[in-house]
Formats: C-alpha cells, structure tokens, sequence
C-alpha cells in the first residue's frame, strides 16, 4: 500500500461536498480507469448495463454537442472535434470521463468537461419532479388573475380590478409569461455557481404594467386583498423592490390619508401633494442585484416569487377504480388486485410550484427594452458568463 495515499486528496471535488461549491465548476474529474467511469455513472443514477439507461444517456450526450455549438457558439470553442462529437467516434461513454479527469487543459480534456457539464444540467432540467404539476398549475394560477382583469368596452383599456369599485387600476401592459425555451433555462443555469434546477421560479410568470410607480404598489395591494396571490405562500428571500422607496411610500400616504381626515373636501393643497407623490417615492439608489449579478444596476422593478399549491389528480386512482370494478369478478382476481394495491392511492397529487410575479411602471418598462437596463444586454451577459463557466475560462 502506497502510505502517500493517505495524505492525497481531491481537493477540488472535496470543495463540493464540504464548501458548498457546484459540480460545474471543478477543472477535472477524478477517474482513471473504465470501472471508475462506470461505478460514477452508476452512482449519478444510470446502469450502462440496462439498453433503455444507455440510450438516454447518448441522447443526453448528442444534445450536449448540439447546444455548444448552436447555442452557445462560443468563438473559442464553436465545433467540438470530430473524434468526441457523436456516439460512433466516442463508442463508450465512459472515455469521456476518462478524458475529462486529465490534469492538462488540452482541447479534448476542454470539450469532454464541456460535454458533460451541459449534459448534467439537461439530465436535471429533464426530470425535476416539477414539471408534471406544470399544465396544472400555470392554469391555476393564471386563471386566478383573468378573474379581475376586467377591459373597458369602450376604449379596450385593461384594468386590474372594477374601475366602478375604486380599486381598477389601468394596465398598459400586461404578460402572462409561460415556461422559457429549454435552452435559456440551460444558459440560466450555467451562468451563476448556486443556480440548481430547484431554484427555478420564473417557468410562470406574470408581468403588470402600469402608468405611476403609486399605480404599481396600489396593484400589490389589489392582488393581495382579492386574493390572487397567497400571502402564506410568498417566497422568503426571493422578494425584490427596486421601484420604489417604501419608508418614503408610506410617509407620503400617511401624512395625504391625515390630511383628507382633516379635510370633508379636497383641498387645493392636498391636490398638490398627491401630484408631488410620483416624484417622491422612486427608488433613488441603484446597485448590482444580490440575487442576479447581471441584472443591469438601473433596472427598477418590483418583482417577488409565489408559491401555488397545485392540485391533480392522481393516474394511480383512476387505475384503482377501473379495476377495483373488473378483477375480483375474475378467478383469482381479489387476490391480484390487493397485491397491486395494498393501500387505496389518494385521489389526488399535491405539490408546490413557484411563479413570479414583476409590476413595473411605465417609465421603467420603457428603459427595460431600450435604455440601460434593456433585457437583450442582460441574456447577452448570461450568455457568455455560460461561455466562461462551461469551457472553465478565467474571468
């Protein structure tokens, strides 16, 4: 036994289970021979031995290859040679790993941790658990807003809330923004170190805008007081308000509301100071974002994350009922049906899924397409932060 052993470690995979780093983001893997590779991908969840395990892998692996080079086209790294980019010229898998646990940074030990970083992040975006409550819950939840969204017939305005009970609030704008492209949840994954499957919360999303920065916070109050929104259901953490200063909201509000207790009409002076309001209640500080380094520093928005709790029905009773009618009329049919199934299966499926919600006043929603913080530049810099992550470029 070699005693030098003892004192070796892999210090960058080491990182991972005890610093909380990401999987991404080590230089090389830690496999030397072909039984390594396959008790590591057996390991991960795949058994090579079993043909239906085999073929998905491949496939995860021909995506791979398609995504740097139509994707990501990054201009270093835009065609992945021609010995590592399909299943005949590769032949076993398991090379890939091999290649990839190289300490020298040649093209090939490149491309083979390239490969597989984007297939890691396929495998996970594929089967989050998630996805099933995905139909469900996107008609749950945007079915609850069209509810009191309500158009004018006469000139087509959208209001969130009756106009007629003093809550409408005018909407220039408004987005039901259904599940992004699987490559941009891909690149969203690859462009931050603690961006995992299970933080996605944007699949669905909702985007108001309105004409003041008063109109965008009177519309939180809207989709809380009726409802639309679950208050127990907020996201801690997750909460973002960069539209506006609420100590100062409240100030101004508070000294108004004093004011009109005051006054049985309204006053010349109090016209003034709900006119000042606008002025006085923007978000005057501007900085990078905590949660997203590449949301641009001038992007004001109030944006914050719910969770729905979806209701479908499960497949398993349905089943259960079928049969629970047809076997134990058959020979020997109770004793099969009751080792299919020992307990009834509940009649439906429960799970919590994420949405977001952003409202934005006009001025802001303008600036977001074409000025500072417009949205093209912001997936310009995801984009080559993935570039930099997936081929382990030094920034």
């Amino acid at each position: 036994m070699d005693v030098t052993q003892n004192f070796e470690f892999p210090w960058p995979s080491v990182n991972v289970v005890l610093e909380g780093g990401s999987i991404l983001d080590i230089p090389h893997l830690e496999i030397k021979t072909i039984g390594e590779a396959t008790a590591f991908i057996q390991a991960y969840g795949f058994d090579l031995n079993n043909p239906d395990d085999l073929e998905l892998v491949w496939r995860f692996f021909n995506d791979a290859v398609q995504f740097i080079e139509k994707v990501l086209a990054d201009p270093d790294y835009s065609k992945v040679p021609e010995h590592l980019r399909s299943e005949k010229s590769v032949n076993d898998i398991r090379r890939l790993f091999i290649i990839a646990s190289e300490k020298n940074r040649t093209d090939d030990q490149i491309y083979a941790c390239a490969i597989l970083r984007i297939m890691h992040v396929m495998i996970h975006l594929f089967y989050d658990p998630r996805l099933k409550f995905f139909q469900a819950m996107q008609t749950q939840v945007l079915n609850r807003l069209d509810q009191f969204l309500y158009v004018d017939p006469i000139n087509g305005v959208t209001y969130l809330g009756k106009e007629e009970d003093g809550q409408g609030i005018k909407l220039l704008f408004f987005k039901k923004k259904e599940r992004k492209d699987p490559d941009r949840e891909i690149i969203k994954l690859l462009h931050k170190a603690d961006s995992v499957v299970e933080e996605i919360y944007d699949r669905v999303g909702i985007r108001l805008v309105t004409e003041t920065k008063l109109d965008a916070f009177r519309a939180v109050r809207v989709l809380l007081e009726k409802n639309i929104i679950s208050l127990p259901n907020i996201r801690p953490g997750r909460s973002r308000n960069r539209l506006v200063d609420l100590k100062r909201v409240q100030f101004e509000l508070d000294r108004i509301a004093i004011h009109l207790k005051k006054t049985p009409e309204p006053a010349p002076y109090i016209e003034r100071m709900i006119k000042r309001l606008e002025k006085r209640i923007g978000y005057g500080r501007i900085g990078r974002s905590l949660l997203n380094p590449h949301t641009s520093e001038h992007y004001k928005a109030i944006q914050f994350t719910c969770r729905e709790l979806v209701k479908v029905r499960n497949p398993q009773h349905h089943t259960y009922t079928q049969l629970a009618t047809q076997l134990p009329n058959m020979s020997g049919g109770t004793q099969l049906f009751n080792e299919l199934f020992p307990t009834v299966p509940a009649p439906y499926e429960y799970g919590f899924f994420p949405y977001e919600i952003q409202i934005m006043d006009v001025k802001a929603y303008a600036d977001s397409i074409f000025g500072k913080s417009n949205h093209e530049e912001y997936r310009r810099k995801q984009l080559n932060a993935a570039r930099h992550r997936v081929f382990g470029k030094k920034t």
